[in-house]
């Protein structure tokens, strides 16, 4: 019986101080700090496609195809990440993409009412912002990982144009500009990871899922973000990600009467503070 508690006693010190142990190594700061904000470079290669008119039928504008434009362009992105309570969490994000070339047409291209024929010099630009906020609970913890999931929103504020000769009923050429606008609310849901092995080391993923029609909306999101992070100092780190944002979009209204196909797809290069 004294052998059997003996060893019972040896167990528990030993539980005891791995358990003590574990309490006194450091966590990564992705599962502790409750503020992060992030800036950094996202290096996209860009798929464009707008259709101006819904009358127009399958006659879309391959803007990456048709101008042949350098779709690696280089823009900024910014975040920020506040845990207001131990399980909840709010994220914000915002980045923008805009363009503008020229180019001699190939080939006549519809916009709208307009034809802008073959052999014309054209000009087209276009200007994408997103905005994203999100809003997220912990679902599951561990000592080195958490998983948690929530609901968002993509905000995509889109405005393509295209300028220069077309022709109108039949006859000669004249200088035109045909430009559309819209705001589209996009809902989506999401999920996130995060492992941090060391307090150096950790590994992320984030998937943001849309697919459902609103008013003059509709179309299908989706939004994948796996990564890496490493802690520099106590407050700053480092991001490494690559990040696939995709995205369908009819719109309704009276600015646009047509559509969006578009994604981005690239590395994400970031410096994040944390508190």
């Amino acid at each position: 019986m004294k052998r059997i508690l003996i060893l019972m006693m040896i167990i528990i010190i030993i539980s005891a101080q791995d358990i003590f142990a574990q309490e006194k190594e450091i966590k990564h700061p992705v599962l502790t700090s409750k503020f992060h904000l992030g800036f950094g470079l996202y290096i996209p290669t860009q798929r464009v496609q707008f259709k101006v008119d819904a009358s127009s039928g399958d006659n879309g504008i391959n803007f990456d195809k048709t101008f042949d434009f350098n779709n690696n362009q280089i823009t900024p992105v910014f975040n920020f990440d506040w845990r207001f309570s131990k399980n909840w969490e709010l994220s914000a994000e915002y980045f923008n993409v805009n363009y503008a070339t020229s180019k001699v047409l190939e080939n006549d291209i519809e916009a709208g009412d307009y034809v802008f024929n073959k052999g014309s010099t054209v000009g087209i630009g276009y200007k994408i912002n997103l905005y994203r906020i999100f809003v997220g609970r912990v679902i599951s913890r561990g000592f080195k990982h958490e998983l948690g999931a929530g609901l968002g929103l993509h905000v995509l504020d889109i405005g393509p144009y295209i300028e220069g000769n077309v022709i109108v009923n039949g006859n000669e050429n004249e200088f035109k500009r045909s430009n559309v606008s819209a705001t589209a609310p996009l809902p989506n849901i999401a999920l996130w990871y995060y492992f941090a092995p060391t307090e150096k080391w950790a590994f992320t993923a984030k998937v943001d899922w849309f697919g459902i029609t609103i008013d003059q909306y509709s179309g299908l999101l989706w939004d994948i973000s796996p990564g890496v992070r490493y802690q520099i100092i106590k407050n700053l780190g480092v991001a490494i990600d690559y990040r696939f944002f995709g995205v369908k979009a009819n719109v309704r209204n009276e600015q646009w009467d047509g559509a969006v196909k578009l994604s981005f797809s690239g590395p994400t290069l970031a410096l994040i503070g944390n508190l």
